[in-house]
């Protein structure tokens, strides 16, 4: 361990060695140069009126429900964009512990894989856990499209409640390094930038992050020793380390006649995770581990106007090798006192050292033609294909390993866009299609066998979106849609740790209905507010989500679980006055029921069918009342001119729920207790924004915090952040 802990340490030291030479080298590119300007420049600047709307009002005004984060006002935190993202209406993402845990995101009741995610429009389905959402920088991004409900088409998503779409910066030329550390041994490094020569159209484009953790934060348990329960107490973490390093380099041509950008990159990124605990605290590890490796690289086209006026094309690209390993090879059993007991089969749980190698084909086109000003068709295709293959030096004849496991997607969308004064409407088709290749399990009498088996399946989807203004800032939404969602590879397949297969699973589908409206006013100049509230329907059959048996604390598969109906209600309010104080204040409500009255289930021996207990309850496990609040002080030239101060308080709020179906056992004690988490942020910028300072505290009052099956989250932490940005 004291190894690894050094070479994270050594690789830490060198990331801080290159943001150094950077740091000298850079502004000598030229960039520097136009950051700093006169009084009268500057004044002059400052009466210039921008009459143009920006990206994220546009966006706000298509038909489909969505939320935009501009994300600028966090550059100088260490937020990550999973935490940018659950103060969001409508939205969780609760993790199992600290930096680089496993996380579940949900989204106005769906969760997992119901949600799609996407980098500038691409589908992030299987870039491996070392690129997900709790690894990058909230600097990393210009800004962030919440989709709720109803997807454009251009995303070619088979999302079944919503989609991320994280769009990175678009700076022409400009430099942003920072370095965090913080509570846990924990620390953050960020790096992005771009050049672009105006003449010859050449441009590199960059980002990168780095984190580390020990994760050693304290938590309250029961240990075990000698298969009894010992009073509560506080223990620290003592296997929970994780450290994660990726970036992605781009290279091309832009506003040339042959394309209005050009772009091959490459996207890589490693992480490796100590594994703490199973899916609860119950049982404890220490010395399972896991690592994940990508590289991909990306081919990008886009050009607007190809061939005929009003006909626009885009295309991506791109082929992910990820490698997942597995490791548990210590023959010990741990407590959360660090005792050890000896364990037969030479495992904490069962002797692995599972290496999975799963490659992926993604093409995705976008062709737009506008018919007419007020009316555009969009048609979109989306290709996927994965394969997975596994070996394990331990289990050299395992035949499940030498199955085929295979999925492959394709997603046809055609959309027709029209404004008709202050109205304005999408409607739009998509065709799903799925093919699976995986096995199945055909013991009998206690002899093991399997046969290998494939799947095909095709469904059709459709749905409405429009927007009505009935005054310049006073917006009506609502939409429909019959969707469908294919099972990803972790769910059908497994992920060889903690998820189990299930080759029987099939597409979730929904009706989604969605109804909302947007204000925006102000008063007396300076005060502004807007205020928006939306209303949810979801009534889903083939649900799918996470199985949990309590008595199995490291086992759970995805099941289909029939029919789950939900409502709910979001809203929030946001103030702005002058440029000094702003603050917001949201919460959500879902009811989500289960309304499968049966629960079949398929045996070597026949079907089973039995009444489920759930029926007419809410599903338990989730989230049903949440929201956030914050207020922030913006303070002009504190300590001398182009100097800027901020402080931002911020609180989330989550109200107690059940971890277990709510009807078992009078007065179920099974909770989720109500949470409360403050924190504080505060940054000071000098020389216009070039160099940047910041200090967080999180968990200010050091509660106890939990998230699935009552996982334990960090106490109170701090973080300091440096910065340095520059631009032309």
């Amino acid at each position: 361990m004291m190894t690894k802990k050094m070479t994270l340490h050594t690789k830490s030291a060198r990331i801080l060695i290159l943001l150094s030479f950077i740091w000298f080298v850079y502004p000598r590119l030229g960039l520097a140069q136009d950051t700093t300007k006169t009084v009268s420049q500057q004044k002059q600047i400052d009466e210039v009126h921008v009459l143009k709307k920006t990206e994220a009002r546009a966006i706000k005004e298509e038909p489909f429900n969505v939320n935009v984060i501009e994300t600028k006002r966090y550059f100088n935190s260490t937020l990550d964009l999973n935490q940018l993202l659950t103060r969001t209406t409508g939205i969780r993402v609760r993790e199992d512990g600290g930096l680089g845990s496993s996380f579940n995101f949900s989204l106005n009741g769906f969760s997992g894989k119901s949600l799609k995610f996407f980098l500038d429009g691409i589908p992030m389905d299987n870039f491996g856990s070392s690129l997900s959402l709790n690894n990058f920088p909230a600097s990393m991004a210009e800004r962030v499209e919440v989709y709720k409900g109803v997807v454009p088409i251009s995303l070619g998503a088979d999302a079944l409640g919503g989609a991320i779409n994280i769009i990175t910066r678009s700076n022409a030329n400009y430099m942003d390094a920072s370095y965090s550390v913080g509570s846990f041994n924990t620390h953050k490094a960020g790096l992005n930038g771009a050049y672009t020569d105006t003449q010859t159209g050449l441009s590199f484009r960059f980002n990168g992050f780095y984190n580390y953790s020990d994760n050693n934060y304290k938590v309250n348990v029961e240990p075990i020793r000698d298969r009894v329960k010992l009073p509560e107490q506080e223990v620290e973490r003592f296997h929970d380390g994780y450290s994660s390093l990726g970036g992605q380099v781009e290279f091309g041509l832009r506003d040339k006649s042959f394309a209005d950008q050009l772009f091959v990159g490459l996207i890589a990124a490693q992480n490796d995770k100590d594994i703490q605990t199973g899916v609860t605290m119950e049982q404890v590890f220490g010395a399972r581990t896991r690592e994940s490796t990508s590289i991909i690289p990306t081919i990008k086209y886009k050009k607007d106007n190809v061939f005929i006026q009003g006909l626009d094309f885009n295309l991506y690209g791109a082929y992910n090798m990820t490698r997942n390993g597995f490791v548990d090879t210590v023959g010990l059993t741990y407590n959360w006192l660090q005792e050890t007991t000896p364990r037969s089969g030479g495992a904490e749980s069962s002797r692995t050292q599972l290496k999975q190698r799963d490659n992926e084909g993604l093409l995705s086109t976008n062709l737009a033609y506008a018919l007419h000003p007020d009316h555009s068709l969009a048609l979109n295709y989306v290709l996927t294909d994965f394969q997975r293959k596994s070996s394990d030096v331990e289990q050299p004849n395992n035949v499940t390993l030498k199955m085929p496991q295979r999925l492959r997607k394709q997603i046809l969308g055609l959309g027709l866009d029209s404004r008709f004064g202050p109205l304005r409407t999408n409607i739009f088709t998509k065709y799903y299609g799925l093919h699976a290749e995986s096995f199945e399990n055909v013991t009998i009498e206690n002899t093991s066998s399997y046969i290998e088996t494939s799947s095909n399946q095709d469904n059709l989807g459709y749905g409405v979106a429009g927007t009505y203004f009935f005054l310049p800032r006073l917006q009506a939404k609502a939409s429909y849609e019959h969707t469908y969602r294919l099972p990803e590879p972790t769910e059908l397949l497994g992920d060889g740790l903690f998820t189990i297969r299930n080759e029987k699973l099939k597409p979730e589908k929904s009706d989604n209905i969605n109804l909302g409206g947007l204000y925006a006013f102000t008063v007396h100049k300076n005060h502004n507010v807007q205020a928006e509230a939306n209303f949810i329907y979801r009534n889903s059959k083939d649900y799918i989500r996470l199985e949990q048996s309590r008595n199995q604390p490291t086992g759970r598969k995805f099941i289909n679980v029939g029919d789950v109906k939900t409502t709910g209600i979001e809203g929030e309010i946001r103030y702005s006055w002058k440029n000094l104080l702003y603050s917001s204040i949201n919460l959500s409500y879902q009811n989500i029921i289960d309304k499968t009255e049966f629960i079949y289930t398929e045996t070597l021996s026949g079907n089973l069918v039995t009444p489920n207990l759930n029926y007419g309850y809410k599903v338990p496990n989730i989230p049903y009342l949440f929201g956030n609040f914050d207020v922030g002080l913006r303070l002009q030239d504190v300590g001398g001119k182009g100097r800027v101060a901020n402080i931002q308080y911020l609180l989330n709020f989550i109200e107690e729920y059940y971890l277990t179906p709510e009807q078992l056992g009078a007065n179920n004690p099974d909770m989720i207790p109500r949470q409360f988490a403050h924190s504080i942020m505060a940054d000071y910028a000098l020389a216009n924004g070039r160099y940047n300072i910041a200090v967080e505290c999180h968990n200010l009052t050091d509660s106890r915090l939990f998230d699935n099956y009552r996982m334990q989250k960090p106490g109170r932490s701090f973080m300091v952040k440096l910065r340095y940005f520059i631009h032309n």
